[in-house]
C-alpha cells in the first residue's frame, strides 16, 4: 500500500517538503510511517508463520514429548 502511495504522489514534489511541526516534514513522517508498518508486518508474519496449521501435523507433534520435561528424561534413562 505505501509503494503505490508513492507512485500516485509521485508528480506532487512539493508534498514531501511541507512543514507538519518545526523541522519535521510530511516526507519524514511517511518514512517514518513506512518502517514502522514494515516492523510490524514482519512481527505479524512471524508470528503467523510459526503457528501450527494443520490438523495431521497438530496430532502429530501432541504425541510427542517436549525436551526438557520428564517424559523426555524417562525416555533417555529407559535406553541404557
Amino acid at each position: 500500500m505505501p509503494l503505490a502511495i508513492g507512485i500516485v504522489l509521485f508528480p506532487f514534489t512539493g508534498l514531501p517538503s511541507a512543514r507538519v511541526y518545526g523541522q519535521l516534514t510530511t516526507g519524514v513522517l511517511w518514512g517514518v510511517l513506512q518502517g514502522g508498518l514494515f516492523v510490524a508486518s514482519t512481527w505479524w508474519y512471524e508470528r503467523r508463520s510459526t503457528r501450527l496449521c494443520d490438523p495431521i501435523e497438530q496430532s502429530l507433534t501432541s504425541t510427542l514429548p517436549r525436551a526438557g520435561t520428564s517424559d523426555a528424561s524417562s525416555v533417555a534413562h529407559s535406553r541404557r
